[in-house]
């Protein structure tokens, strides 16, 4: 009876072709034969039909060993798929698509066990959205189709709607890989197309249209641009064109980071001053050097100041309205580097409400900037501005 134990190993999967062999005869099992398919590397099941997968092939294990193997169905299902989260697949077969999860097993000719088999491709949800996924199908507000360009997203938002290309879906799972933010609050999405696709079109739906008077930083194209919107929801913001998403942003952590040295990349000379930039460093956004002595800045520290400059109600530091990364750059550095050094016992109160450390510190005005040990510009502090969750100091 060893042939039928659960086994990790490659032979003990032998016992799946047996199994398989036996769902024709199954007759508690004959409402959910159309949801499955033999295929050459072991047996499609329609997410639909998991459940009824793993229970017969609990019954069938327990009949075949004489009860000697008994195992829990979250175990079993566990063994059957290989994995609590087993990947996501398309199989598709002329307009009708089912998504599933695949069982693997020795299988050496898939038309020899008279159940439904297939001997196509399967198609992986991780780097493919398919119009006719049905989880998609249920989304209310939300509806796929093929288009000029691929697959497209059409959403309902108020009394418009807006269309999201197959482009811009990939572009946010690029940023989703990136955001802890998104891998958070939606599980899965950086490894699941369709887990994206939902999630953004939640996000577009709740997005509201931003003014140009409102501060906040815009790619330098589009402050120029006649042409396109830009709403947003939370720190993700849209870039729209004639009712057509072409651009999203992420205003947090790496994405901003990244985005802020793109665009300082692609800036006028004269705008960064003294500044040079570190293109190719991942961290650093480049460094100031006098006098032989080189002060470098950290990506984080830049971040921190474009998120803080934006509530900022001093009016001579006030952003009015749309702002690039180059206008932010130039009041980053004229603060910075203005500032004058300052002991730690006289700004511990702050520090410490936010958590910072460092080495050494300077302080503008309300701006405290903070230093590692080798002269780089870590974090930035505004004590004179209120961040949600925080105090006025």
């Amino acid at each position: 009876m060893d042939s039928v134990h659960i086994q990790q190993s490659s032979e003990g999967r032998s016992s799946l072709v047996q199994f398989i062999g036996s769902l024709r005869s199954n007759k508690k099992f004959e409402l959910h034969r159309d949801k499955i398919r033999v295929v050459p590397r072991g047996i499609f099941v329609d997410e639909r039909a998991v459940e009824a997968v793993v229970i017969a092939f609990q019954e069938w294990l327990i009949k075949a060993s004489g009860g000697e193997a008994n195992k829990t169905i979250e175990k079993t299902r566990h063994w059957l798929f290989e994995g609590h989260q087993p990947e996501r697949l398309y199989l598709v077969e002329g307009k009708t698509v089912l998504a599933g999860h695949l069982m693997p097993a020795p299988i050496s000719n898939p038309q020899q066990y008279g159940l439904p088999y297939y001997l196509g491709a399967l198609l992986s949800t991780v780097s493919y959205l398919h119009p006719g996924d049905p989880q998609l199908r249920e989304v209310r507000g939300l509806e796929l189709r093929q288009g000029k360009y691929g697959v497209e997203a059409l959403v309902a938002r108020r009394r418009k709607s807006i269309v999201i290309p197959e482009h811009a879906i990939k572009l946010f799972h690029d940023i989703a890989q990136r955001s802890r933010f998104l891998q958070r609050r939606y599980p899965g999405i950086e490894k699941s197309m369709v887990v994206c696709a939902k999630s953004l079109a939640g996000l577009v739906r709740r997005a509201r249209s931003v003014p140009r008077t409102f501060p906040i930083v815009v790619p330098f194209d589009l402050k120029t641009s006649k042409i396109r919107e830009i709403s947003a929801a939370g720190k993700f913001l849209f870039i729209e064109e004639k009712g057509v998403l072409v651009r999203i942003l992420e205003l947090n952590g790496r994405n901003l980071s990244a985005f802020l040295k793109e665009e300082l990349a692609r800036a006028p000379r004269e705008k960064l001053g003294s500044f040079r930039l570190l293109t190719k460093h991942r961290d650093l956004l480049g460094f100031y050097e006098v006098n032989g002595r080189r002060t470098s800045v950290h990506s984080r520290a830049f971040s921190e100041f474009e998120e803080l400059i934006r509530r900022t109600r001093e009016t001579r530091e006030k952003c009015q309205g749309w702002f690039t990364a180059a206008e932010c750059f130039e009041k980053f550095s004229s603060i910075y580097q203005l500032s004058q050094p300052i002991e730690r016992s006289k700004i511990s109160g702050a520090l410490a409400r936010f958590g910072i450390e460092g080495s050494r510190f300077r302080i503008n005005g309300g701006w405290i900037f903070a230093l590692s040990g080798d002269n780089t510009v870590m974090r930035t502090v505004a004590k004179h501005i209120r961040l949600p969750g925080h105090r006025r100091s």
